[in-house]
């Protein structure tokens, strides 16, 4: 990935116009809330990725980064908000690249140099927007529901797309499985037909040779031998011996009526009518309880919407779901329906033989509607057409069962057959009158019969073999895709598994340095169980505080990133994701960054100051790689603790006379200026458990402090001899004890600026000096070369040296001998 050199914003979020010097190192953004550094963390993104992700989401309808990308003072102007980023690419020997992005051509940004290793690069990062890791994204992690969680951590992985082929394919099993009731039917009615016209009770290769031998026999035909797929059964004849087109054959006409008559009288029969009694009486008792019919109607939609999700958006309302989450949702639905669903089951099954008997008949209907037009003369069908309306329609609605009105509708009416029987008599004048065939004639029909359904039997068979042949496959593709795929994941959370509990026994390695943890995946779900002192793991909502958690978060991201990454993990931005650590391991979090992470390059943001020293004390943030914000203004945007801001602001107070505003500002520069001195001359300051020290506790401190460094450097010099380094630290005494005389700190001036309502017996004039007196004290805690405060070093131990940034200003503390 890349590691950040320099950033410079302009007209972008809240900035108006600023440059920050990150020089490839971890960097830290400190302030109270409301003072920028989220315009940072936005600044940063938008670079590299063109997105905001603080506009987008959940919660943010109506924002945009076109429209809100911009400094409110240029919303009209998106060409004026850039950001412009130098980085570094370790990935391809630390070549140097710069990116800038403005709003108006977001989708385009301008890199250099442009060569394709450089924007595949960028374009790397672009992949990985999850560099950038707020508290919000950090508990998400943690404490997100199972499948919620599986969802992040396979988006963060890049696994997110496995979890949507797994979907697929189970979608294709399921439509394959349920096709095969249709194709068995078409198959069943297919042999019954295919008997019919054999006129045998049985389908076997012997069955089917011992029927249609005899008849190739009265043709002089050779015997078939043996039926195999390929066999006719009317092989032989030829086109001058075969019937004409639409020839009826009269004794299978007859049969055909006949079935016709009996699968109506069937509808008529006392049995048949004391079924549709039984199962009305069964719907009137499942519809007389309100929550059943509510559950059967809720169960109906439900498996409906299971049956049309195209696994994208929810078929009924259109909200887009991810198809984990959606069928998830469904089936803890349905499973609060368990009761109803064996009720509805039970009346299903009783349903189930009517459903036959009203097929059979559609089916005997079917045949008969075809010969009507094929007989001579063409007998009127319209009837039987209509009844076979009327029985579809009562077969659907048996078939869906609700609503249950209409299922009792159909089952009080479902034996009522109309008035066929000028039809059926008509039909059976014709088939009457059709000539009796020789027996020549009659064989000749039969054979042709028996080919045309044996040929429809044979492509039902094959289809249904089909249709299983691929609902066989689809399970198996599909249970084989969740078998490996399950088995990959579990390989992959086990490393994350082992790598996150490391981390985080790093950070309470003095109360939970046996802490385990079980990244539970399943599919579509990913469980998340973390030991409790030995006494079993639970969610780690259960029992954890909130600072844990946020611990716990962190160090899952950080496997996370470190899984997908390895290596190419140089680069990432903490927004205020540290908070709610404990300050007992707030040490130990800067260890684990520091020591396991060496080569990434962190930016953090933080409101609490404390924070921002143990970064600076552990060694995580370098020497002045930070800024300190202390305020923010819509028109100049975010204001550091900076001495040329300060000054300069406190310059302009002086000359609208406004006393009041200049000695607030200067108070609070003081207190922030003797919390820096203290922490880099390492002082001696009267230990507050609230954190919260005055003035008066540490301005004093850093300036002993200083004092005694500059003595206890001068006597070193005299041990080894240095005269011109005694000179030297004699000179800068001398200049900061000048300062500091002038200052006179406690002096009433400051407090009554500050304090006291006595403003119109403190003109310009007064405070002026009093400022410039501050000015030289405080410029005299840092280098004149580098104008870097002064520290000491190392940041523990014994106090061995007195030192700047630049090297300029380097006095040794140790004495010659010790």
């Amino acid at each position: 990935m890349i590691r950040i050199e320099t950033i410079h914003i302009k007209e972008f979020r809240g900035i108006r116009d600023l440059t920050l010097e990150f020089k490839g190192q971890n960097f830290a953004a400190c302030g109270p809330n409301g003072t920028g550094k989220s315009g940072i963390v936005d600044a940063i993104e938008f670079a590299l990725t063109g997105n905001i992700s603080r506009l987008a989401g959940a919660g943010t309808g109506g924002l945009s980064v076109k429209a809100h990308g911009p400094h409110v003072d240029s919303r009209n102007k998106p060409e004026a908000a850039s950001v412009t980023i130098d980085v570094t690419l370790p990935g391809l020997g630390n070549k140097k690249a710069k990116i800038r992005r403005s709003i108006k051509s977001a989708s385009a940004p301008e890199i250099t140099p442009a060569d394709k290793d450089v924007i595949a690069a960028f374009e790397s990062v672009n992949l990985h927007p999850e560099f950038v890791l707020s508290r919000r994204e950090l508990i998400r992690y943690v404490l997100s529901e199972p499948g919620q969680r599986a969802k992040e951590v396979q988006s963060l992985l890049r696994l997110d797309d496995v979890e949507k082929l797994r979907a697929v394919l189970q979608k294709i099993a399921n439509n394959a499985a349920k096709e095969l009731a249709g194709l068995e039917r078409a198959e069943k009615d297919a042999v019954t037909n295919l008997l019919a016209a054999l006129d045998t009770a049985q389908l076997t290769r012997k069955s089917v040779l011992d029927a249609v031998n005899p008849h190739r026999a009265l043709l002089g035909l050779a015997p078939l031998p043996e039926l195999d797929a390929n066999t006719s059964l009317k092989d032989g004849l030829t086109a001058t011996t075969t019937s004409g087109p639409g020839r009826v054959p009269k004794t299978q006409a007859a049969a055909d009526l006949a079935t016709l008559r009996e699968a109506l009288l069937a509808l008529k029969a006392d049995a048949f009518k004391q079924a549709c009694s039984t199962a009305d009486t069964n719907a009137a008792e499942l519809g007389k309880d309100g929550v059943s019919l509510t559950g059967l109607s809720r169960e109906a939609l439900l498996k409906s919407a299971l049956d049309l999700y195209d696994g994208t958006a929810c078929p009924v309302c259109d909200t887009p779901f991810e198809p984990d989450v959606f069928k998830g949702h469904l089936a803890a639905r349905l499973a609060h329906l368990d009761d109803v669903s064996k009720r509805r089951a039970a009346l299903e099954a009783e349903l189930k033989p009517i459903l036959d008997r009203l097929h059979a008949a559609g089916t005997a209907l079917n045949i008969m509607i075809d010969y009507s037009g094929l007989l001579s003369p063409r007998i009127d069908a319209s009837e039987l057409a209509k009844f076979r309306t009327v029985l579809r329609g009562r077969y659907e609605q048996l078939q869906k069962l609700l609503p249950l009105e209409d299922t009792r509708a159909v089952l009080a009416a479902v034996h009522i057959v109309q008035d066929l029987e000028p039809t059926m008599t008509a039909l059976d004048a014709a088939i009457a009158a059709i000539p009796e065939p020789t027996r020549q004639d009659a064989a000749r029909d039969f054979l042709v019969l028996a080919q045309e359904r044996l040929e429809h039997y044979r492509t039902a068979r094959l289809k249904l073999a089909a249709g299983n042949l691929r609902a066989e496959r689809a399970t198996k593709v599909s249970s084989t895709y969740g078998k490996v795929t399950t088995a990959a994941l579990e390989r992959i959370y086990k490393e994350v598994e082992a790598a996150f509990a490391s981390y985080y026994r790093k950070i309470n390695e003095d109360d939970e340095s046996t802490f385990t943890a079980k990244l539970m995946p399943s599919i579509g779900k990913l469980g998340f169980d973390v030991d409790f002192y030995g006494r079993g793991h639970f969610p780690p909502g259960a029992y954890h505080s909130e600072g844990h958690q946020d611990g716990m978060g962190l160090c899952l991201y950080l496997a996370l990133m470190n899984h997908l990454l390895g290596t190419n993990f140089t680069f990432a931005v903490l927004d205020d994701v540290l908070m709610s650590v404990d300050a007992g391991h707030r040490r130990q979090v800067c260890a684990l960054l520091k020591d396991r992470f060496p080569n990434t390059q962190f930016i953090f943001t933080t409101h609490d100051e404390i924070w921002l020293r143990h970064m600076k004390s552990e060694g995580l943030i370098k020497s002045r790689n930070f800024a300190h914000f202390r305020t923010w203004t819509v028109d100049c945007g975010p204001t550091e603790w900076d001495d040329r801001d300060v000054w300069a602001e406190l310059e302009v107070y002086t000359a609208k006379n406004d006393v009041r505003a200049a000695g607030a500002l200067l108070r609070h520069y003081l207190e922030h200026f003797a919390k820096e001195a203290c922490d880099r001359l390492r002082a001696s300051v009267e230990f507050r458990g609230d954190a919260q020290f005055m003035l008066g506790d540490l301005l004093p401190r850093a300036t002993s402090t200083l004092g005694d460094l500059l003595k206890k450097a001068k006597v070193a010099a005299h041990s080894w001899n240095q005269k011109d380094v005694v000179e030297r630290i004699t000179a800068i005494e001398t200049a900061f004890g000048e300062a500091k005389t002038k200052t006179d700190y406690e002096n009433w001036q400051i407090n009554t600026a500050v304090h006291f309502n006595e403003w119109a017996d403190l003109k310009n004039q007064d405070f002026a000096p009093v400022v410039e007196a501050f000015r030289t004290f405080t410029g005299a805690f840092a280098c004149e070369t580098c104008n870097e405060m002064l520290f000491v070093v190392p940041e523990r131990g014994k106090k061995e040296a007195l030192r700047c940034g630049c090297g300029a200003f380097n006095f040794n503390l140790l004495q010659k001998g010790s």
